[in-house]
C-alpha cells in the first residue's frame, strides 16, 4: 500500500446486500453500534452509494431482507461502526495510514452461494463493479512541482475543511465540489518552507 499509492478498495464480502464505509470502529468507550463518520465522510457516502444503486437488488424495495436488517430503506449503504463495530479493520487502516478510501461490499445474501448460483451473482454486481472503478476518475488530477518542474515525492496535499491530509503519489482522489487545496512541503536540501493554496470550483464545467 505504501509502495504503490491506490486511492481506491473495495473488499468483496458475502452474507448481506450493503457497502459499509468508514469508521468501522466506534470510538465511544464500551459501545458496540455508534455512527462514527470520517473526515471525508461526503466522500465515502458517494462511494457506497454508487455501487449501492446500481446493483440489482441493493436498492429495491420489493426484495426481502438477507436477514433482520433492511439496509435498502438506506439506500444500501451503512456506515461500519454505526452496523458494528469492528476493531483494526483494512478500510481504516487505509484511510488512516495510506491515500486509499477503502469500503467493505456485501455482494449477496448468501455468504457461500453454490456454483450454480455464481452467474446471477455476477450479473448482479457486473455494473456496480464497473461503476466503482469508474469513481478513480472523478476529482482533480494533477502534479507537485517544484520551482524546477521536478516532482515532489511524498508532499502534503491537505483540503481546506478536511481534517485528513493525504500525501503526493501516482494519484489523488478529492470530490468534485468547490474547495482550497494547500500543498505544503519542506525542502530539506534548502530548509525553504513553501506554502502553495489552490481553489477549484466548478470542476464539472
Amino acid at each position: 500500500m505504501e509502495k504503490i499509492p491506490f486511492v481506491l478498495g473495495g473488499n468483496l464480502q458475502g452474507g448481506e446486500l450493503v457497502v459499509a464505509y468508514p469508521y468501522d470502529m466506534v470510538r465511544s468507550t464500551w459501545k458496540t453500534q455508534e455512527n462514527t463518520p470520517t473526515p471525508d465522510d461526503h466522500v465515502f457516502r458517494w462511494l457506497a452509494y454508487s455501487y449501492a444503486s446500481t446493483h440489482r437488488l441493493m436498492t429495491d424495495a420489493r426484495r426481502r431482507v438477507c436477514h433482520t436488517e433492511d439496509f435498502q430503506k438506506e439506500d444500501g449503504t451503512v456506515n461500519g461502526a454505526s452496523w458494528h463495530t469492528v476493531a483494526g479493520s483494512i478500510n481504516d487502516f487505509s484511510y488512516l495510514h495510506t491515500n486509499c478510501f477503502e469500503l467493505s461490499i456485501y455482494v449477496g445474501c448468501d455468504k457461500y452461494p453454490h456454483e450454480s448460483d455464481l452467474p446471477e451473482e455476477w450479473e448482479n454486481n457486473r455494473e456496480s463493479l464497473i461503476v466503482f472503478m469508474e469513481q478513480v476518475q472523478r476529482g482533480i488530477k494533477g502534479m507537485v512541482r517544484d520551482l524546477h518542474g521536478k516532482g515532489i515525492p511524498n508532499a502534503i496535499i491537505s483540503v481546506e475543511g478536511v481534517n485528513h491530509d493525504i500525501r503526493t503519489g501516482k494519484n489523488t482522489f478529492m470530490p468534485k465540489s468547490s474547495f482550497t487545496v494547500r500543498n505544503v512541503w519542506l525542502d530539506f536540501t534548502f530548509f525553504i518552507c513553501t506554502q502553495k493554496t489552490t481553489t477549484f470550483s466548478d470542476l464539472g464545467k
